[in-house]
């Protein structure tokens, strides 16, 4: 990881929303969960969670992979362990 990469990911994470959803997250491991609910457990609008979860995926941090006709978010723990190393 650069110095470049590592500022991506901590302007990410600067954010309160983004930072919220981030730690659900992570306590749902590599398994990840559909968008729906973290809107739910978060009182997160759909929209403006699809805006954060973008930024998230486009700085790394975040992985999505389609189940059927959900899309699955996880926390990308690869990252994250290059980041605290950096």
């Amino acid at each position: 990881m650069d110095i470049g990469q590592a500022v991506i990911a901590f302007d990410a994470l600067s954010q309160e929303t983004r930072l919220k959803v981030f730690r659900l997250l992570v306590k749902h491991g590599s398994e990840g969960t559909p968008a729906g609910t973290v809107s739910e457990a978060l009182g997160i609008p759909h929209n403006t969670l699809s805006f954060h979860l973008s930024h998230m995926s486009n700085a790394g941090l975040v992985l999505s992979r389609r189940e059927g006709r959900s899309i699955i978010y996880s926390a990308n723990f690869e990252l994250i362990t290059d980041l605290i190393r950096f």
